[in-house]
């Protein structure tokens, strides 16, 4: 039987994608109705909660497509360098934090780019030993895929042990002395199992933290993009999701490893409420075409996803290969309902659009790294026009929606937004601005788009939607767009209930708290 009273009602304000509305009815976790208060009123009942808007808009939530969760939230609990713009500036941050660590634990920093450092170069071991001589230090890299340890953090790891034999792929970087310089590529995982080990009750409080930073942010379901995920990292999501620590609609990939682990990884998402999302595939320019090839093909044959880590053109031109080779000897079938998927898309030249769209290959695009590192992107303009493109993919018939990648960048959707829109920088940089997107179109990126992607009945104010909303405190369609960005989120609402209020603290929010209007 169908509800007749709703829930919850928006009322008073704006409705974003409906300007002749004012207000949403919401019922049984779905979106009942929109229009104006007095068409609605008949949906109001005794138990059903109202919040008035006030003039401020309801849009849908946010869904990024591509993030790292436990990442995020781990990042989230040390010490960010992110703003760090000058090698001492980022000392300064590294000694109050190793001010208050007690000597022998792990500092733990996160958000070093040498990219965005004026000096153009991270730091040293030795810098690292000055900046926390009693502490072991990991400072990771901004992109997640390298970090800078101290003298005592290579000491305790063992890394200059005659007996230490790293593993395949690993760039152990060398001062010329011969010594380590502190500067390690691709050890990111056999660095984190080694580290000390985190509490369950630890694990669940960073999730509840991260969670909230990204319903703070406007995300009300996200993909977990991690090409580390097996069956043990996917039940430890899956057990944030049943506790509540995780409030989002999650969706999560499968490392490319991991693929023979399909049927264990359906049979725990399947129980939690989890979206198995796809396989992860990283490092494609590097792997063998014709394996490449085979495991892609054993992954869709599964009725799974593919995603291909592509921020360069060899990477794009290495997963466009594979799907094309899949294509032309798959029985497509067997493929039925999948998608192949481009992670970035950092540079794609003239032609390749039309290519990808023929395809049928989604882009998921990253249009904050416009933002947070345009500095880097200015200082090779040749690729500039070709960096993060937006409109001219779509032009092209590209399926494109996007990410914030957090934690390589906040998780702050309208931040992304808001340089789709202007393709500017944050200290002004202009990077090909004929990519620049209407707002509305780059709102899609996050909503419907996103929730096409995601096989999610969200991302639009339609009824029988998912009711996951946003309520922003002003029409992103009336403030100019270098604005959007700083436009506060003042609700966050998942299936109908308030998961964030700006200004409320955390302790306070509960699926059975009153929120009445005033």
């Amino acid at each position: 039987m169908a509800q007749d009273k709703a829930d919850l009602v928006l009322h008073d304000g704006r409705v974003f994608g409906h300007p002749e509305c004012d207000s949403v009815a919401v019922g049984a976790s779905r979106i009942m109705a929109y229009g104006s208060f007095n068409e609605l009123k008949s949906l109001v009942g005794p138990s059903t909660h109202l919040i008035r808007l006030n003039g401020r808009t309801v849009a849908p939530g946010f869904i990024d497509c591509h993030l790292h969760f436990m990442e995020g939230a781990a990042a989230a609990t040390g010490a960010s360098v992110r703003r760090c713009r000058t090698l001492g500036d980022l000392f300064a941050a590294l000694r109050l934090a190793a001010g208050r660590t007690p000597p022998g634990n792990w500092l733990r920093a996160f958000g070093c780019d040498e990219a965005l450092i004026a000096e153009r170069r991270g730091p040293t071991r030795a810098e690292l030993d000055q900046a926390a001589p009693r502490n072991p230090v990991r400072l990771r890299h901004q992109t997640l895929h390298a970090s800078w340890l101290n003298s005592r953090a290579i000491a305790a790891l063992g890394l200059e042990s005659p007996d230490f034999h790293p593993p395949e792929g690993v760039w152990l970087d060398r001062a010329a002395d011969g010594r380590l310089s502190g500067f390690v590529a691709g050890l990111e995982q056999w660095l984190s199992d080694r580290l000390p080990l985190v509490t369950a009750a630890e694990l669940e409080a960073r999730a509840r933290n991260f969670s909230r930073e990204l319903a703070a942010g406007g995300i009300t379901a996200f993909t977990d993009a991690t090409v580390r995920n097996g069956p043990d990292q996917i039940a430890a999501l899956a057990r944030m999701v049943g506790s509540g620590a995780i409030r989002q609609r999650a969706g999560v990939m499968l490392g490319e490893n991991f693929i023979d682990a399909a049927s264990e990884a359906r049979r725990i998402v399947d129980a939690s409420g989890l979206r198995l999302a796809g396989v992860k595939f990283m490092d494609v320019a590097r792997a063998r075409p014709e394996r490449l090839a085979r495991d892609l093909g054993r992954a869709l044959s599964l009725g799974l996803d593919a995603a291909f880590h592509a921020t360069e053109l060899d990477e794009i031109d290495a997963a466009l290969t594979a799907v094309h080779r899949i294509r032309k000897e798959m029985n497509p079938r067997l493929a039925a309902g999948t998608v192949c998927r481009v992670e970035h898309g950092g540079v794609i030249p003239p032609d390749y659009p039309e290519a990808i769209a023929r395809m049928g290959v989604w882009v998921v695009t990253n249009p904050g790294f416009l933002h947070y590192r345009a500095a880097k992107y200015a200082a090779d303009p040749g690729l500039t026009p070709y960096r993060y493109r937006a409109r001219g993919l779509l032009e092209a018939g590209v399926e494109l929606a996007a990410a914030t990648d957090a934690p390589v960048t906040p998780p702050r959707p309208l931040t992304a937004i808001a340089a789709a829109v202007t393709r500017r920088g944050a200290e002004g940089e202009e990077l090909a601005p004929a990519e620049a997107l209407p707002v509305a179109t780059a709102f899609e990126l996050f909503s419907n788009r996103a929730a096409r992607l995601s096989r999610l009945a969200a991302g639009e104010i339609t009824p029988g939607y998912l009711a996951d909303l946003i309520v922003l405190s002003a029409d992103p369609m009336a403030v100019a767009p270098a604005e959007l960005a700083n436009l506060p989120i003042d609700l966050t609402i998942i299936g109908g209930k308030v998961v964030y209020e700006r200004g409320r603290p955390a302790i306070a929010q509960s699926d059975t708290a009153n929120l009445y209007s005033p």
